[in-house]
């Protein structure tokens, strides 16, 4: 197995491993309280990823995280808050 191959299948078990991970938190946190929810960042709707962590981080009382577009968050507020604001259904 070349070394390129080798890179690219560890980049990926890495990434399918953060994904499976943030998956069961996502599952353990909404017994707790926390919403989730999925946004699709679209750049030229001025839904850059940069641009709505920046407005979370600005806007937000509570916790949250986001992995591949997938929002927890902590207070229904701050989930209400988003949903409205960046169209995302709840």
């Amino acid at each position: 197995m070349s070394d390129l191959q080798e890179q690219m299948e560890n980049r990926l078990a890495e990434e399918m491993s953060k994904s499976m991970n943030f998956s069961v938190l996502c599952d353990v946190m909404t017994r707790f309280g926390w919403t989730v929810l999925e946004m699709d960042y679209d750049p030229d709707a001025g839904q850059a990823w940069h641009t709505v962590k920046n407005w979370v981080d600005d806007n937000f009382s509570g916790n949250h995280h986001e992995h591949n577009g997938t929002w927890l968050i902590e207070l229904d507020k701050d989930a209400t808050m988003f949903a409205l604001w960046w169209k995302v259904k709840q």
